[in-house]
């Protein structure tokens, strides 16, 4: 990173030098920023209107044109008025609405979805993780674009765009455009463009100070303090901000939704088998666990284990030797960011401006996950078989066989290692920087403008991992060992001792010494990179009966890559972290693009204005080859109060350097094996029952007389179950593989997604009520050739429901893993389509002052009609609409009081009711309210409904007569706790929420108080 923090060093310097000498050309002409006027803030279309001014003289004066550059177009120009709806957040909104930072506000609006990546799941890994994203319209964040000032910010290696890296202080508005734009920006923005506009000719200096936490928890304290300092000058002004911000972690033990793995309504229920007693196996298979306070040496201090007991309506009793582990997690993890941020322009003669941006980001976050479920089962190495099912030797000095009386005899063991969590620390840093030059000029009366720049971005990151544990180590630590003269236990025998190594008590008491032996801490290095350059041309080129004719044309050449490399013992399978070969690769892209708007009609009866926008661009990746991509769009304005927008486009999304080059790694992840008859869709559909009964697509048949011809039949003596770990079956669904980790990798094969976007509204500011604007837009996607790593539970239920060979051969069963899924691999692949559609509600009304204050109402709303997708062409569609994270309707209201110098702001957050799969019909004590729900191409689905939800905010400021700002607020006011999900959030066959517990975390953790300052200096 040295080298980067020089580049950025060089150019913050170049940019004060900049700033500093636009003093002494104070004698020069005016800016361009002068001739073209500045940026004005964007207007409601409907209200928005169309000036000229002309110098009186006799001579025609040059057109004076206020030119700007609006979000979902290129081409500058004096209508603002936009065939696409844009939602506008002022500097000044983002201060009411109480949240810190960028990514906390946008996940706020309703056009937003649940994040593909949460801070509230602990067993998340990877350079994502601790960041926050914005998912428009339910398409993944993978699928929105972000842009700064218009220009891309760059992505991590897998397509995400961590929004915490923006400063709060630089923005002045960020616009949010919810409609597919790949014609006017390129890939990534198939559902939309959040364009974050910064703060220009900010002159003087600006303290904020932001700190918070959750009452009356009183934790996740959240602290944001910014300074931003601008300096303008006749030539030229330069702006300087710098910004730290921290959230501290919330323990899952401390919210009643997260301390229990079923919430606290079924506090028994779910918990985990491995506790922090050890436990082994005999010849029988039986297990027995060391009572509590035992010596695990003592043969006489273990117990036969003891399974839960149950109510009849599926309620735990006795928990018997399960153990709750959740209160070991974090709930929410805790991150920090510190941002430096610089810009500044020089104008170098009146139709010739320098420009840069430059920043610097380093961003750390940290979430703790119970220990380490340390089992001879779950050790595992692909590379090296012999760490694989490691056992307690016979002749260990801890093996309670090793002593008088007893036969020695190797042990299978699992035991919860509660003395060390597994924390994972992921430490980024962002440079950014982009140099530029724009000017302007004339050709009789029509005037050109064009910028040329140059942006680098650049990530690079390192995770580091605790509480995993070498196995060369484990394999020393877990063998013969003995107590020599001295009294201390050596590993090895006597007269072959292996120094250094520390035996293991596997079953007992682990030591600091112990611990420090055999554990060991993975490393992960990473980073990707997107830089090029870019050229844009616009102008106007004829002067028609409605209005000039402009228009855009630009080229550009950008370079992505990235990289990402585990440390070695991990990559070779010698640790039990994930074991995974490096990802590395790249690409780059040239494009060019045109954008003509044509007026068609104007100040005629029905037709005020009539205009129609072009857009074209064609893109050629080094890896796919060439795509070529349009949008038209039309505006009319029947009469001055009514507008009429619509627009029709494709698209693409070129696969990440992730997904391309992604190196094969291993995972654990949450399943539901379909054929568990206790949890599996067995339970209730009859297609699945038969095929795991008789077999399918070569996999092994699983009724009860196989059962018993494979000598199972005592351990599933109801029918096969999935197991939490070796003859124990899962308490509850989502269990994890027992005995070898699945794996996952990318596809160097992988074609571009592609899409068709559609958006159709109307913008109504009636003239007789002034102050008061209306906008309804229907919106529809279909993406297809969707990008998707195929889940575990997609490739089962498609193997059992559907008998699709292909999936059922990308995993295996064998009587000697007890017919448990041992190995599954899913790749990255073009899947099928996904089809969202629906309808954006905004209303907003200004009421007429009053003596006693102004009050203004706002509501936005939207409304899906349909969301489905489909996983392959001939595969039932899934009907996502209304279930888990998908809400039909999201809506804000606003209420705000304006009086003198105070200000208050009541908000409602409304989510709308979802339904769900039931835990298990069978269980009455869990809710299952529609237990015979027919999902269409599933067939009978036994689902329950989720309540809505509607969360309060109120803020209260004053504006101090020493020009600062007082803000006292609280979010979730009445300490609203939203309802709980049992079904694991999963909508298909696939679980789209990512969380540990069973909670959204779109949904708020409790009340959370904040005061704010900020402070003006002129």
């Amino acid at each position: 990173m040295k080298i980067q923090r020089k580049k950025l060093l060089c150019v913050l310097i170049c940019g004060t030098f900049a700033g500093v000498m636009g003093s002494a050309y104070a004698q020069t002409t005016t800016s361009v920023a002068q001739q073209t006027g500045p940026s004005p803030q964007p207007a409601t279309p409907a209200q928005t209107s169309q000036t000229t001014t002309a110098a009186p003289a006799p001579a025609p004066a040059p057109k004076v044109l206020q030119t700007v550059t609006v979000t979902g177009s290129l081409i500058r120009s004096v209508d603002v008025e936009m065939a696409q709806p844009v939602v506008t957040i002022t500097s000044q909104d983002i201060q009411k609405q109480g949240f810190a930072t960028v990514g906390q506000l946008l996940q706020n609006l309703t056009s937003a979805s649940t994040p593909d990546i949460s801070k509230s799941d602990p067993d998340e890994a990877g350079p994502d993780v601790g960041g926050s994203y914005i998912d428009l319209r339910n398409l993944g964040a993978q699928r929105s674009l972000v842009l700064l000032d218009g220009k891309r910010v760059g992505t991590s290696f897998d397509g995400f765009t961590n929004l915490d890296t923006i400063p709060v202080s630089i923005i002045d508005h960020i616009d949010v455009l919810a409609d597919g734009a790949s014609a006017i920006y390129g890939s990534d923005a198939i559902a939309g463009v959040v364009n974050i506009v910064t703060k220009k000719d900010f002159n003087g200096a600006e303290v904020d100070v932001y700190n918070g936490k959750y009452l009356p928890h009183g934790d996740g304290d959240q602290g944001q303090y910014s300074v931003l300092f601008g300096k303008k000058y006749n030539n030229g002004e330069i702006e300087l901000a710098a910004q730290y911000q921290k959230q501290d972690s919330i323990s899952a033990g401390d919210r009643p939704y997260s301390a229990y793995p079923e919430t606290n309504n079924y506090p028994l229920n779910g918990w985990s088998s491995l506790g922090p007693q050890g436990q082994y196996f005999d010849s029988a298979g039986n297990i027995w666990v060391l009572n509590n306070g035992g010596n695990s040496r003592n043969i006489n201090d273990y117990h036969l284990f003891q399974q839960p007991t149950y109510a009849n309506n599926g309620l735990v009793t006795n928990t018997g030797d399960y153990y709750n582990v959740n209160p070991y997690n974090t709930l929410l993890s805790s991150t920090n960011m510190k941002n430096l941020f610089a810009q500044g322009h020089y104008d170098i003669n009146k139709n010739l401006t320098a420009n840069f941006t430059a920043s610097y980001n380093e961003q750390g976050s940290t979430n703790e996950l119970a220990g380490f479920p340390l089992s001879t089962y779950a050790l595992f190495s692909q590379q090296f078989p012999q760490y694989d099912d490691m056992e307690l030797s016979s002749q260990s000095y801890y093996n309670p066989t090793n002593a008088p009386g007893q036969t020695p005899t190797d042990l299978a063991f699992q035991r919860y290692v509660q003395e060390l969590p597994r924390l994972s620390s992921n430490k980024v840093e962002n440079v950014r920087f982009s140099l530029g030059l724009e000017g302007n000029f004339g050709i009789g009366e029509h005037l050109f403008n064009w910028d040329a720049y140059y942006y680098d971005t650049r990530y690079e990151g390192t995770i580091l991992e605790t509480g995993n544990f070498s196995l060369p180590n484990l394999a020393n630590a877990l063998g013969p060992s003995f107590q020599a003269s001295n009294g201390s236990i050596e590993c090895g025998t006597p007269g072959n001792v292996i120094a250094g190594c520390v035996p293991l008590d596997a079953l007992g008491r682990y030591t600091t010494a112990m611990l420090n032996y055999v554990a060991v801490n993975g490393y992960e290095h990473y980073g990707s990179y997107e830089k090029g350059p870019q050229v844009d041309f616009s102008g106007d080129l004829y002067a028609l009966p409605a209005g000039d004719l402009t228009f855009a044309v630009g080229a550009s050449h950008r370079n992505v890559s990235g990289y990402d490399t585990p440390d070695v013992p991990s990559a070779e399978g010698l640790t039990t972290n994930l074991a995974g070969a490096a990802t590395a690769g790249g690409y780059n892209v040239s494009e060019t693009w045109l954008e003509v708007n044509v007026p068609l009609l104007k100040d005629l009866p029905m037709a005020q204005s009539l205009s129609l926008d072009v857009a074209d661009r064609f893109s050629h990746y080094s890896n796919f080859g060439g795509t070529n991509n349009s949008q038209y769009k039309l505006t009319w304005k029947p009469i001055d109060d009514v507008m009429i927008r619509g627009s029709y486009g494709t698209g693409f999304r070129a696969p990440t350097v992730g997904d391309l080059f992604g190196g094969v790694s291993t995972t654990y992840p949450g399943y539901n094996d379909p054929c568990d008859v206790v949890y599996g869709l067995a339970r209730y559909n009859s297609t699945v029952a038969r095929n795991c009964s008789n077999g399918v697509g070569g996999q092994p048949a699983l009724n009860q007389n196989a059962l018993n011809a494979a000598g199972l039949g005592n351990e599933f003596p109801n029918g096969f179950q999935q197991e939490q770990a070796p003859g124990i079956p899962v308490t509850a669904p989502g269990g994890a593989p027992v005995y070898a980790p699945f794996t996952e990798g990318g596809n160097p094969h992988l074609r571009p997604e592609t899409s068709k976007s559609s958006q159709i509204g109307i913008v109504y500011s009636p003239s007789y009520i002034t102050g008061f604007n209306a906008t309804l837009d229907h919106f529809h996607y279909i993406v297809r050739n969707v990008i998707s790593s195929i889940s575990p539970n997609e490739v089962l239920n498609n193997c059992y429901q559907l008998g699709i060979a292909a999936d059922c051969a990308l995993f295996q069963r064998t009587a000697a893993d007890d017919y448990q899924v041992s190995s599954l691999f899913s790749s990255e692949e073009n899947q099928g389509f996904l089809d969202v559609a629906g309808y954006d509600v905004d209303l907003s009304y200004a009421i007429p002052k009053f003596s006693f204050g102004q009050f203004t109402l706002d509501s936005k709303s939207t409304y899906y009609t349909h969301n489905n997708t489909e996983q392959y062409e001939g595969v039932p569609v899934t009907y996502n609409n209304g279930f888990s994270s998908y809400w039909r309707v999201r809506s804000n209201f606003t209420i705000g009081w304006d009086y003198k110098n105070f200000d208050v702001q009541w908000t409602l957050r409304y989510y709308s009711p979802l339904k769900e799969g039931c835990y298990n019909p069978a269980y009455s004590a869990f809710p299952c309210t529609l237990p015979n729900y027919y999902l269409p191409g599933a067939g009978v689905t036994p689902v329950t409904q989720i309540p809505s939800v509607t969360f309060n905010d109120v803020q209260v400021s004053w504006k101090t007569p020493w020009n600062g700002t007082i803000s006292l607020g609280a979010n979730n006011v009445f300490n609203r706790v939203a309802p709980y999900f049992y079904g694991g959030f999963e909508v298909g066959s696939s679980i789209n929420t990512d969380t540990l517990y069973a909670y959204n975390p779109s949904y708020d953790y409790g009340r959370f108080v904040y005061l704010r300052y900020s402070q003006k200096f002129d």
